[in-house]
Formats: structure tokens, sequence, C-alpha cells
């Protein structure tokens, strides 16, 4: 259903809104590979950011990419409250390549969409922890375990090696392709 309500108002729509997290005008390379699959028009302001002009209910609006990341947040804020899980806390994963204006950014939509941001950690350290975790019974507390860790995704590609033992999870090697995901192998 949702790829239907995409189809039928393009222009309005946003998918991966993520991509633009912290750019400005200054980004003119990444905003010229970001343009190759968005139908949203965005408009430079004279202090450089960027801003989307949308149609919605019949009002016009100029948002910036922090108000509509807030926006995606607040709806799983809806989500979740609606299955029953209440919290204003949370812990959001950015990619490891990511600037520390994106990472602002980042904190700017939560605080949009209601959130106390308790920490912005790597999506890979996020991946690490969660494997650590769900196989913390298969580790040995000596015998170190090396496991590569690859993140194949629509727009960028992630390899991570790391080491785990019962207790301990440390990032060996992390390398991270911002632009080079299943998108660009279609393009």
């Amino acid at each position: 259903m949702v790829n239907a309500q995409i189809k039928k108002n393009m222009n309005n729509s946003f998918v991966f809104p993520s991509r633009f997290l912290g750019l400005n005008m200054a980004c003119k390379e990444q905003i010229a590979l970001e343009q190759r699959f968005t139908t949203n028009k965005f408009e430079p302001q004279p202090d450089g950011k960027l801003r989307w002009k949308v149609k919605s209910s019949g009002q016009n609006y100029e948002l910036t990419i922090e108000q509509i990341v807030g926006f995606y947040l607040s709806r799983l804020r809806t989500f979740y409250e609606t299955a029953g899980v209440v919290s204003k806390d949370v812990v959001i994963s950015i990619p490891s390549y990511a600037s520390n204006v994106e990472r602002q950014a980042l904190l700017d939509a939560s605080e949009i969409a209601g959130f106390k941001c308790l920490r912005i950690i790597n999506e890979s350290t996020a991946i690490c922890l969660n494997y650590g975790f769900f196989r913390k019974g298969d580790l040995d507390e000596n015998q170190a375990r090396t496991v590569a860790f690859v993140d194949f995704g629509h727009s960028k590609t992630t390899v991570t090696i790391a080491s785990f033992v019962k207790a301990k999870c440390k990032i060996l090697c992390h390398h991270s392709d911002r632009n080079l995901g299943g998108r660009d192998f279609d393009f």
C-alpha cells in the first residue's frame, strides 16, 4: 500500500531522506549523485541549506530534511505506542561514514519527533553488538571468534570485521562506500 501511495504522489513522497541529512549546497557532488535517485524538488536557501517544497492536504510546505526525517521518526513513535511500547528515549544508528554535521542533523530530527536521543551509534557497531548479544552462549571466554559482516544495502556497502569473546566485542576493521549499493547497480 505504501508503494502505491508513493507512485500516486511521487513529487510529495520522500524515499530514503536520510541520504540528504547534513547536506548543503557546498556538497554539490553528493547532491548531484542523490538527485539521480529522487523525484523531490528542493531549493537552496540563502544560508546554503536545502528546503523541499511539498503539497499535503491542499497546503504548500517548505521543509528541511531534519523536519522530514523527524516526521518519519514520529510515525515510528506512533507505531510503537499503538503496540504498547511507550518511551521518549531512543538510541539511533547512523552509517559510520556520517560526518558530525550529519549526526547533528539526525539529533535535530529526533528532537523534532519528540524523542530524547540518548546516543547515536554507528550501524556497524549496532550490528556487532546485536550479534554478540544473541550469540553470547556460543562464544568462548578466552578463544576469540572473528566474524565479517557485509551490509550491502540500497545505497551503500559496509564491511566490518569484529572479534568476539563471551563478554567483549572488538571491531578490527571497518570500511564503507557511501555510494555503492543496489540502486547504483540498477542505475
